[in-house]
């Protein structure tokens, strides 16, 4: 199987032992116990499997079948085919702009064709021909001359007679014979159905039939819209237009109408679409005048209203330290005036408030800092009457005891003054500056007021002026657009112009035949299935599981599915997560069939080289040791085995070794990178490796096996290499056969395991490898988005050995 490597992911739990799987002790192996058999029904599912894997043969025979058909209808009657050529001005193409001014592109380059096709074009062409009129006879097409439909109009096919004095017609239909209407020859005709039509009795003439068909004008546009190809090439500005009929010059006059009509159409489109912008526009201008204007008004009123506001233009030079034209806003300089006055008022209140709460202490001094102190005159002849007081009472206290009346007069003044005027007067410019600091707080909450709406007044004036420049801007832009598509309207010419008219051809085109092609093709396809079937019936190759059940008698433990890889050669995660739970279930699907009184042992073979059974071997093996079982991996395939080239291990010394008593059981030993899988190579390649496959030391070598290890998987030769894949499933009991679809041969393996029947082996069962997830096979692949994953703290596995190649 052609895959990717497959990771080693699958957790191990710490500390786990693990279980033991065995036979149970009364089993007696028998060779593949079949199923009953189910009664064989139609599998759909393979016949499509097969169709696809037949796909391209399929696709070869239908082209071949319809290449046949096509042959055949180059013999039928021919039909002719005409030419004609657009070309596309660089204006309609979006070009660059040059000489006089146009509109824009009336549509992009990509929709002409569409345009071309449109039925408003094929409708007019349809009615300037009288395209839903057939006369059955070509000479007859005078008669029709002035034949309008009307709503109404009945489509069918009808005959007009006239009788033998040319007087009267009568009406008929052509295929039921019935009279729909009868008149007098030069009268209108078919009023009753829909005909506008007004024959001359001289262009009848006596004993007249003209038969002839009308057909619902929409229907004929219909039918000439799809016959009409449109050939519009990449970057090109010629539109080629192809049309086929039966008549050349009828075809010709027909395209060069479509040709024609296109042309007008387009113009017309053009002026039509140039006057209606110009229209929009003017309504656009109009309203972006208005805007302006508004816009414009706005700002003039508030530039009104806020004129005598202080402004962020005048404040700038104060706070830059640079002159304005106008000296600066007071406002200011006023507002950190009043703030460093309400700064010194409130230290003045704070230093007499202090100075007030103990009067006999104050002196002279204490007043020196106080600005506002120094400054009241009422404070200051208290102090200075004060002062001269307390001298006069020095001096008294010089003369005379303490007990002396002028002395206590004098000590009593003095205390009054301190106690009671002092005091009073304190009090009184204490609340005079209280009142001044509470007006300096009003002045200066009124002047941040102010302050505080300049960067307002200023952003709502940077709003209206930018207004009036984008409005301003947009109703230039559109002044100019409108000036301009009214000069394009004035000089609108079409952007297309028919460059080559349609000729008649003179000779036949080729005329393909749905018909024959349909039946070609129908044809070729049944044969085609029908080829893939009788392959696919025939083929010996292992395709489907019911071969594997049915026709082998085997039972199916998994599949294993192919990994694909990316470009860079890695594989793709989900994918492999599948292989992965490929290999568990078939470990779960062995495990089962054992007891846990002992070892598990089973020899894994294939029937021819190729199959994948080494690897799926090895891989199975680490899987049974990802889930903690003791596992040892034996490579029997003493002639070509490979299983220590994928471990990187030497392969000698190795079982061949240890058979031929050349070295100890321990050193055929080869540790792997999963601590509890062991590999034993094959050893040195002997001519007697078959004998010593089937020797005594042979069945002591797998009873060491079965002492030491949980389980023992044995890779082997395929079961055409020789017998001794037949040795080894005799020593194991037990056979796993590995069968690659579209690979395996069946007849070999239904042939090879038949000589299983004389042997005592159970056969386990098959492992179905490289498949993929298709078809039958989708059942056996696994949900995406379910991968295992391990925490950080986990323990991390080693990655796995080799890659799942269809290689053994």
């Amino acid at each position: 199987m052609t895959a990717p490597q497959f990771p080693s992911n699958l957790p191990v739990e710490p500390n786990r032992e693990p279980t033991s799987v065995a036979y149970g002790q009364n089993y007696q192996p028998t060779w593949a116990q079949q199923s009953p058999m189910e009664e064989p029904g139609i599998s759909w599912s393979r016949y499509f499997s097969a169709l696809k894997r037949y796909k391209w043969l399929i696709l070869l025979v239908v082209i071949a079948g319809t290449g046949i058909g096509f042959g055949v209808t180059q013999f039928m009657t021919p039909a002719y085919q005409t030419q004609g050529t657009v070309w596309i001005s660089e204006d309609g193409k979006g070009g660059a702009a040059q000489g006089p001014i146009q509109g824009q592109p009336l549509v992009t380059p990509g929709a002409w064709a569409d345009l071309i096709k449109s039925s408003s074009i094929m409708d007019n062409v349809v009615r300037k021909y009288s395209l839903y009129i057939w006369p059955s006879l070509a000479r007859d097409s005078a008669v029709f001359q002035g034949f309008q439909p009307r709503p109404g109009l009945r489509a069918g096919s009808y005959t007009l007679r006239t009788d033998a004095a040319n007087t009267h017609y009568t009406l008929i239909t052509t295929k039921e014979k019935k009279v729909v209407e009868s008149g007098i020859a030069g009268d209108s005709v078919g009023r009753a159905l829909g005909f506008a039509w007004k024959p001359s009795a001289l262009l009848l003439g006596p004993n007249r039939a003209v038969a002839f068909t009308v057909v619902n004008p929409r229907d004929v546009s219909t039918g000439l819209i799809s016959r009409v190809e449109v050939a519009l090439p990449q970057n090109s500005q010629f539109i080629k237009l192809t049309l086929a009929g039966a008549s050349a010059q009828r075809t010709a006059m027909i395209l060069n109408g479509i040709m024609r009509e296109f042309v007008y159409t387009a113009g017309e489109l053009k002026r039509r679409n140039l006057t209606e912008e110009s229209k929009a526009l003017a309504d656009q201008l109009d309203t972006a005048s208005r805007a302006l204007r508004s816009s414009e008004t706005s700002l003039e009123s508030f530039r009104k209203n806020t004129i005598t506001l202080p402004s962020e233009a005048l404040i700038a030079a104060p706070a830059t330290g640079m002159a304005s034209p106008g000296g600066g806003d007071p406002m200011i300089g006023n507002y950190f005036g009043q703030k460093a006055q309400y700064l010194t008022v409130q230290h003045d209140i704070a230093m007499l408030q202090i100075l007030a709460r103990d009067p006999n202490t104050i002196t002279a001094d204490a007043f020196i800092g106080i600005p506002s102190a120094q400054a009241s005159p009422a404070l200051q002849a208290t102090l200075t009457d004060l002062s001269k007081r307390e001298a006069a009472l020095r001096a008294a206290r010089e003369s005379y005891t303490d007990e002396h009346r002028i002395v206590q007069d004098l000590r009593l003044s003095v205390q009054t003054m301190r106690t009671q005027t002092l005091p009073q007067v304190l009090n009184t410019l204490i609340a005079d500056l209280q009142a001044r600091g509470t007006d300096l707080s009003r002045q200066m909450a009124s002047a941040s007021t102010e302050l505080q709406n300049i960067p307002s007044r200023t952003i709502e004036q940077m709003r209206l002026q930018r207004d009036v420049v984008s409005r301003s801007s947009l109703y230039s832009m559109l002044q100019q657009r409108y000036a301009e598509t009214k000069l394009a309207e004035a000089g609108a010419i079409p952007d297309v112009s028919i460059l080559d008219t349609a000729v008649a051809p003179l000779a036949p085109t080729k005329n393909t035949a749905p018909t024959i092609l349909l039946l070609a093709l129908v044809v070729s396809f049944g044969a085609s299935v029908g080829l893939a079937l009788l392959l696919d019936h025939t083929d010996p190759r292992l395709r489907y599981s019911e071969q594997v059940t049915r026709e082998l008698g085997l039972s199916i433990l998994g599949a294993v599915p192919t990994i694909k890889r990316s470009r860079a050669g890695d594989p793709d995660p989900e994918e492999a997560a599948q292989v992965i739970e490929s290999f568990r279930t078939i470990r779960m699907a062995i495990t089962n069939q054992y007891d846990a009184s002992g070892s598990a042992m089973l020899t894994v073979s294939s029937p021819g080289a190729g199959d994948g059974k080494s690897l799926v071997c090895s891989n199975l093996a680490l899987s049974f040791a990802e889930a903690g079982y003791r596992t040892v991996l034996v490579d029997g395939d003493t002639r070509r085995g490979q299983l220590h080239a994928m471990f990187g291990a030497n392969r000698r010394p190795g079982l061949l070794d240890l058979l031929g008593g050349d070295v100890p059981f321990e050193a055929v030993l080869r540790s792997t990178t999963h601590d509890r899988l062991t590999l034993i190579p094959c050893g040195t390649r002997r001519h007697r490796g078959p004998e010593l496959l089937h020797s005594q030391a042979m069945s002591q070598f797998i009873a060491e096996l079965r002492r030491r290890y949980d389980v023992v998987v044995v890779d082997s030769p395929p079961l055409g290499a020789g017998v001794d894949p037949f040795v080894l499933a005799a020593a194991t009991q037990n056979m796993l056969i590995v069968l690659r679809t579209g690979a395996t041969d069946r007849k070999m393996a239904e042939n090879k395991l038949k000589l299983l029947d004389r042997l005592p082996v159970r056969m386990l069962g098959a492992v179905l490898n490289d498949i993929r997830a298709q078809g039958e096979y989708k059942y056996y692949s696994y949900l995406y988005g379910y991968t295992t994953s391990e925490d950080d703290d986990l323990p991390r596995t080693s990655p796995q050995v080799g890659e799942l190649t269809g290689r053994t």
